[in-house]
């Protein structure tokens, strides 16, 4: 291993975390989500041959640009289903690429621990590890956001206006704002404001707007002009002005990006803000110096853009988490291992060490907390191996920060990662509580195969078709309390028996009552027919 870690510490790091991976990959469901819904908005585009314009159901859905549903729709035709595994590939992989672009860019130079421990900390940084695994379109943009500043670097207009159109088409506004803007803010920060117009030339507003307009043109011709002002303008400027969803106020960010860049916020938020503090002054290349200073800029710009926009998730920070990373590894390379530093990463190895021997002792206790029926699966000796392997990690990771980050961080990295592959044998019940899958097996094993298939009080079921290859047509509680007879005789029933009990024993009642009988019931939900 330890071999492996010198000659290719990247591809060590990337190694073990796809190990640790495997059973999300094979063994999780898709969420209710917005898996489910991307998923289905692919099975209508195939089934309605649409490749520009996209709906949900019927109703359009302007909120996302094609090229991932183009991958959504491809992987649907090569492998005859949806298969999570294939798919999540198209966020891991770029995970692993975006590590690697990093390591080429700015850290080939360094030591192998460093480098390893550069892909350690960005991979188990939260929001970065999460969206690893889910299938979204989310990491694929930050992959062309950073190979988009990487050809910046280089000089590489063509190819930097190029991947900016990938990182646009691959989710919106933020791929084409954020590569520009990084650049803009890196070269009015250090002067060279004159170089902007050699960056932002001819070459790279053709190679930006040629295949934009392509895209625009298939969308007017496909959508029409509703579809198109829809597209261009209410997904656009209504999200940025005044989004219609996940408003927020303008220090949302401030308080997010702590729990998006966990467990290493603690450090690298600290050494962002102390990048700045001294002017840059060159360790051996002046390469360097500009590719820390760049990261930086565009960390900050990044931040106070999505800061400025109405519609807020801590998601959307993503593709700042390479760039926060990237500039704290070359900021301590340029200050050196600081003794505040080192407090800061102690903490976090202190927090680590205590949830971890909270895991520990939780297993003892567990059945006198007010824990709900529905996780009692958790109650597992798996609790017990994974809290002493975080605790011993932590508690190690305090003792060895004195020389260095890297020994600390690789081993709390690894530890994270190891935790992740012992909780895999829980998935089977984390699919239960997070997915449709266990609930449409039973439809279709219990219910009639050709029958209607109604929702009462479910959250997105509509998206069911996905599993069930047949509508499904969700009622809300209070209109079928009003009327009953508009779920015709015959149709299979599917309402929440947890969430309101005394409801579903009411909803349960007025089925009883119009003639129909229980086919079966999980812990989850009650099915009628």
């Amino acid at each position: 291993m330890r071999k492996l870690l010198r000659q290719h510490p990247v591809g060590a790091v990337c190694a073990l975390a796809l190990v640790c991976f495997a059973p999300l990959l094979l063994v999780r469901d898709f969420s209710l989500a917005n898996e489910l819904r991307y998923l289905s908005i692919a099975d209508e585009a195939l089934s309605d041959g649409h490749f520009f314009a996209f709906f949900n159901h019927g109703a359009p859905y302007a909120d996302k640009p094609p090229l991932y549903f183009w991958i959504l729709m491809l992987c649907r035709a090569v492998f005859g289903k949806h298969s999570l595994t294939a798919l999540c590939l198209f966020s891991l992989l770029p995970a692993f690429g975006i590590a690697a672009v990093l390591d080429r860019w700015a850290f080939r130079d360094e030591t192998p621990s460093t480098r390893a421990a550069a892909a350690m900390m960005l991979l188990t940084t939260a929001m970065f590890l999460a969206m690893a695994v889910f299938v979204r379109m989310d990491m694929l943009m930050c992959l062309w956001i950073v190979l988009a500043l990487y050809a910046f670097s280089r000089g590489r207009s063509g190819w930097f206006g190029f991947l900016t159109f990938l990182a646009l088409f691959t989710k919106g506004p933020v791929g084409l704002l954020l590569p520009p803007l990084g650049a803009v803010a890196f070269l009015l920060a250090t002067g060279r404001w004159r170089e902007i117009g050699k960056h932002l030339n001819g070459t790279f507003s053709l190679a930006l707007a040629v295949p934009a307009l392509g895209w625009l043109l298939g969308v007017w011709l496909e959508g029409g002009r509703d579809y198109f002002l829809n597209l261009t303008v209410h997904q656009t400027v209504g999200r940025a002005v005044h989004s219609f969803h996940h408003q927020a106020p303008f220090w949302f960010y401030c308080a997010a990006v702590w729990g998006a860049a966990a467990p290493w916020s603690l450090l690298t938020v600290p050494v962002l803000l102390a990048s700045f503090h001294r002017p840059v002054q060159v360790l051996g290349s002046a390469h360097k110096s500009g590719a820390e200073r760049l990261f930086a800029w565009t960390a900050v710009a990044g931040f106070v853009l999505l800061s400025l926009f109405s519609s807020k998730l801590a998601l959307y920070l993503l593709p700042l988490m390479p760039f926060l990373v990237a500039t704290f590894v070359l900021t301590e390379q340029r200050l050196g291992w600081r003794p505040w530093m080192r407090v800061l990463l102690r903490l976090i190895a202190l927090v680590l060490a205590v949830t971890g021997l909270a895991a520990f002792a939780g297993w003892f206790v567990f059945d006198r907390l007010p824990i709900p029926e529905d996780y009692a699966f958790a109650h597992t000796p798996l609790l017990l191996l994974s809290g002493a392997l975080l605790a011993g990690a932590g508690i190690y990771a305090f003792c060895t920060s004195r020389r260095g980050w890297q020994r600390p961080v690789l081993t709390l990295g690894a530890a994270l990662l190891l935790c992740i592959l012992i909780a895999s044998p829980l998935l089977p019940h984390v699919n239960e509580l997070s997915s449709y899958g266990p609930l449409c097996e039973q439809i279709r094993e219990q219910g009639a195969p050709d029958a209607e298939v109604w929702t009462i009080g479910l959250k997105r079921p509509e998206n069911m078709d996905v599993y069930l290859g047949r509508p499904v047509t969700a009622v809300e509680p209070e209109a079928f309390v009003q009327d009953p007879s508009q779920i015709p005789a015959g149709a299979t029933v599917v309402l929440d028996a947890k969430k309101d009990a005394a409801a579903s024993g009411r909803y349960s009642s007025i089925l009883l009552d119009s003639g129909r009988s229980r086919v079966c019931e999980s812990d989850l939900y009650a099915i009628w027919r």
